[in-house]
């Protein structure tokens, strides 16, 4: 079995938060933020600016003409799109490789996840919280890679369990004696991220939720789980959304569209599908 000590002390191994995702985020939460500071960021980092020409340029942003510089592709984006689809390109770029793991399908999950929780913010009106869900839903999993790259060895026979059809946490936790949510916490509090999201990463799996982002997570990770398997145990998984203990604290009263929802949904997956294969790319 695993200790929490010594997977703290693995973490710190981990690459470091990107800089140009602190830079991005600090400088367009700033009001008096302009086109020229966010390009003299991205100007840093190339493989990113590459990745925001693509974007720009893909079927989700592209308009009746193609983008051919950095500047146009900012403006086309908008900020709040740069800032998310930013710091989304730099941290898959930095966890793209795994030994055991099927990357480019999780992180196609945990996008996904990212998208459905900012919508279902934006859906319920909360939408002063919709970038701390995106990044909380985005981030949801990373305890998963974390533990396939400081502990290789320990993590082949959990893949291996799951992929006979055992539970994800059940087989993290019958192997290793903790889960990836717990590792996903200890990830974020090296990165030195708010409470809230070690909160929301840590008890994403969790019965009994009494907050929202944390809720707001294990909900969106269930609707995208239907669609984008996170393994054989999923492959049949079938739930009644309204009945999930989660599903009052996110959505309390309000009266929800349920078929609009589920529309929403099916174009996130699309948009989580396309943006992963261009953030993979060199």
């Amino acid at each position: 079995m695993i200790t929490s000590d010594v997977v703290r002390q693995r973490v710190r191994t981990l690459p470091s938060l990107p800089t140009t995702v602190v830079s991005l985020g600090q400088a367009i939460a700033d009001d008096r933020c302009s086109v020229d500071r966010v390009l003299g960021i991205l100007a840093k980092d190339p493989p990113l600016s590459a990745s925001m020409l693509r974007l720009a340029n893909s079927v989700a942003y592209a308009g009746d003409q193609r983008v051919l510089d950095l500047r146009t592709a900012v403006m086309r984006l908008g900020f709040e799109a740069v800032l998310s689809l930013g710091r989304t390109a730099a941290i898959i770029r930095s966890f793209r490789g795994a030994d055991h793991l099927d990357v480019f399908r999780l992180w196609q999950h945990s996008v996904a996840v990212a998208l459905v929780s900012k919508g279902i913010c934006r859906l319920i009106r909360r939408n002063h919280l919709d970038e701390t869900a995106y990044l909380a839903g985005l981030l949801h999993d990373i305890g998963k890679i974390a533990l396939d790259r400081c502990f290789s060895d320990a993590y082949g026979p959990v893949i291996q369990a799951i992929d006979r059809g055992d539970p994800w946490l059940d087989a993290e936790f019958g192997q290793l004696g903790l889960t990836h949510a717990e590792v996903g916490a200890m990830v974020a509090e090296h990165w030195a991220f708010p409470e809230a999201l070690v909160i929301a990463i840590r008890d994403h799996h969790e019965d009994g939720l009494v907050h929202f982002l944390p809720a707001l997570v294990q909900i969106a990770d269930l609707l995208v789980r239907t669609r984008i398997p996170n393994g054989p145990a999923d492959e049949h998984l079938m739930f009644a959304l309204e009945e999930q203990p989660a599903y009052q604290v996110v959505f309390g009263d309000a009266d929800i569209d349920a078929e609009r929802l589920t529309f929403s949904i099916d174009d996130e997956l699309e948009h989580a599908v396309t943006f992963v294969k261009l953030a993979f790319q060199d």
